[in-house]
């Protein structure tokens, strides 16, 4: 997904305390978790496919009186990293770009594609047998389950690669085909009844299936048995708003710090030999967020001042008998001009003998 994050500064989404829209930070109702007990790629039982997935995916439901398919939304170039190449053109199923026209034909080998998985006479092909060794935990797709057929099912996600934004009205391109996208997102408006009827559809998806945790985990997603599943009045289009895209800059923080840590680990060995990158990130989070609240947002400057905090101790910059890193902190400027002048002084401490 790309929310409008500017590379160079991925540190401006750092965490806050919006609400989930329509109550939906509360704990999830509508998802299910199951361990799935995975295939080694030299197993030689006969066995295609995790029992745990056969039962969510292919078996049939006792409460659905349609034979319900099963599609695989799976990201192109995701699969292609995984294979060495690209072969949704050659897969022998049921396949539909989700987009037309010379956008697919320009974006053939990255674009998303919808794949109809559904078992003919109980009988795996060489794909699905291939998918299941070779692919599941690997980041490469969602499954959804509809007895809708697959053109149905293509018109109705394609509205969604495409979003706009609540904060600014840009358009953004939305990758929720990507479980890592997927598992976040939904997740967030588990307990939005008008998001869950605009995505699973009034009747139309059944479940969407995420792998989690490289796969040893399968997160199944239902929609919402509420009223609004059940009327009438127009859904209107899907507009992301501020507390649906938090998780995201959440996630983008922790990621960001836990680099941050892995790389101060790395750069100092011999001094931080006794931390785990866990007790790094620990201690890095007050200070990083600390300094963002200054306006200190660049990567390569926060990774300095982190460093400084962890061999001159918790707060350093209130330590300066002088006073003056910390009016350097808070004086108005531009954030290069600060982060000189802290350079400059902080030179002048040398040092210090041991970690904080």
């Amino acid at each position: 997904m790309n929310d409008g994050v500017d590379p160079d500064d991925p540190w401006s989404l750092r965490p806050n305390h919006q609400q989930a829209p329509n109550g939906s930070g509360g704990k999830v109702s509508n998802s299910e978790l199951v361990t799935v007990s995975m295939l080694q790629n030299d197993q030689d039982d006969g066995a295609w496919v995790p029992p745990e997935l056969f039962d969510m995916l292919f078996q049939k439901q006792d409460d659905c009186d349609e034979r319900e398919r099963t599609y695989l939304f799976v990201d192109a170039t995701l699969r292609t990293n995984a294979t060495g190449l690209f072969d949704l053109d050659v897969i022998g199923l049921p396949t539909a770009c989700l987009f037309n026209g010379e956008a697919a034909e320009d974006q053939m080998e990255v674009a998303p594609y919808l794949i109809d998985m559904t078992l003919i006479l109980e009988e795996p092909t060489a794909f699905h047998r291939d998918f299941f060794k070779k692919h599941w935990g690997r980041g490469t797709g969602i499954f959804i389950k509809s007895v809708a057929p697959l053109d149905s099912i293509k018109r109705h996600f394609r509205k969604f690669t495409k979003l706009k934004m609540e904060e600014d009205g840009r358009w953004v391109f939305f990758r929720f085909w990507d479980p890592t996208i997927a598992s976040v997102y939904l997740e967030t408006i588990a307990q939005h009844s008008v998001r869950s009827a605009q995505w699973f559809g009034r009747g139309l998806i059944t479940s969407i299936v995420v792998e989690q945790q490289a796969g040893k985990i399968a997160r199944i997603f239902k929609p919402l048995n509420d009223g609004t599943a059940r009327s009438n009045e127009p859904l209107g289009p899907v507009v992301l708003t501020p507390a649906e895209l938090l998780p995201f800059k959440e996630a983008t923080f922790e990621k960001e710090l836990r680099k941050m840590a892995t790389l101060l680990k790395r750069d100092f060995d011999a001094n931080l030999k006794s931390y785990t990158v866990e007790t790094m990130v620990r201690l890095l989070r007050p200070c990083v967020i600390r300094f963002m609240h200054r306006g200190f947002k660049r990567r390569e400057n926060l990774h300095v001042i982190a460093a400084w905090e962890t061999f001159f101790g918790p707060e350093f910059e209130t330590k300066d008998p002088d006073g003056r890193l910390q009016r350097i902190c808070e004086m108005k400027g531009c954030e290069a001009s600060r982060m000189r002048a802290l350079k400059d002084r902080m030179a002048q401490f040398g040092t210090p003998k041991e970690t904080a």
